[in-house]
């Protein structure tokens, strides 16, 4: 007799969840960085050094959303040395919070300095240009002291991993500019991590759904209402021990990974219950079961992770409730009568 299709459904959901178990590690193994050492001279590639070095600032950069019209404290600063007065809000807003001791600008180097007063747009502006070669001498570090990954990139010209800083390098009197060999691509696989992180306890709340229907649906396969609440309740459940098991096997990192992974997918699971008691319309249950769960889930993360948890927390319920609507549908199918007369 071929399979039911609530047997093919629940199949269909472990295949599923099975991959986004994995989608952290899918999207991390495609991250690779790669950073490439560029040589320069002193007078050479003022934007390529303010990109390398956490010490020079791109005022180009900064200023090239900001019109025209609002830029004038800075030419004034630039042209005099020093600037005192009223900044715009555009203005302020682009250069703000610039607190590097030298800014890149027009091609040439200046050190810089602003001040606020309060938490008004009254501002001094200080830039006094100087040449490249104190500047050189300044933010630069020895290539000896720097780690491998840096000493790598010199010598080969590229270097791969997340080891690798960049910055402004010297070495038997060469300068070398350290950068990403290409930002966007870095900035893509760093979402598709984040995403990935994000989807990984979703994966394995949908895995012990399926997991847990299936092993109900081979003990009773006749049975009409698979599901009731405390069945639902020991489905949902069943995502602890999964996502445990998956973080322990799969994964490495902080402890914090053990609480929050498992409590987040445990929100997931969840949804088979909330499924279960809207379909025998236990409204008041199903509202105290949503709030009792993710006050327990939110106090677990801020227990791991502290303060911090107390906005990650929520964030990571209402997450995972939205995430939960695919096991809530399965819940409330599975709490309804089976349309076909025995099971597969």
């Amino acid at each position: 007799m071929p399979p039911s299709t609530r047997t093919l459904a629940l199949l269909a959901l472990l295949v599923v969840g099975v991959g986004l178990s994995f989608a952290f590690h899918a999207a991390a193994g495609d991250t690779q960085l790669t950073y490439e050492a560029t040589a320069v001279e002193p007078g050479e590639n003022p934007e390529l050094v303010a990109g390398a070095s956490p010490n020079v600032t791109d005022l180009n950069e900064r200023l090239s959303d900001t019109p025209e019209r609002y830029r004038e404290p800075v030419l004034t600063a630039a042209a005099n040395g020093s600037f005192e007065g009223s900044l715009s809000p555009e203005l302020h807003t682009a250069i703000g919070d610039v607190e590097t001791p030298y800014v890149a600008y027009d091609g040439g180097y200046y050190e810089w300095s602003l001040s606020t007063r309060g938490e008004t747009t009254n501002a001094t502006i200080e830039m006094r240009q100087t040449d490249p070669e104190p500047v050189f001498d300044a933010v630069a570090r020895p290539v000896a002291d720097a780690p491998a990954g840096v000493r790598t990139a010199v010598d080969e010209g590229t270097a791969n991993g997340s080891g690798v800083r960049p910055g402004l390098f010297r070495q038997d009197g060469a300068y070398y500019a350290v950068a990403l060999e290409d930002e966007a691509a870095a900035l893509a696989g760093f979402a598709s991590a984040v995403v990935g992180f994000v989807l990984t306890p979703v994966g394995r709340g949908y895995t012990a759904v399926a997991l847990g229907l299936l092993a109900y649906r081979y003990r009773e396969p006749t049975r009409d209402r698979l599901l009731t609440p405390r069945r639902a309740a020991a489905v949902a459940a069943l995502a602890l021990p999964v996502a445990l098991a998956g973080t322990a096997v799969f994964e490495s990192g902080s402890l914090s990974r053990f609480v929050t992974g498992p409590a987040s997918a445990t929100v997931v699971a969840s949804g088979a219950l909330a499924g279960v008691l809207a379909a025998q319309r236990r409204w008041a249950l199903l509202a105290g079961a949503t709030v009792g769960i993710g006050l327990l889930t939110t106090a677990a993360i801020a227990g791991a992770l502290g303060v911090v948890g107390f906005v990650f927390g929520p964030l990571a319920v209402c997450f995972g409730i939205a995430a939960g609507l695919v096991p809530f549908g399965y819940g409330y199918w599975f709490a309804r009568p089976a349309p076909e007369a025995s099971a597969g």
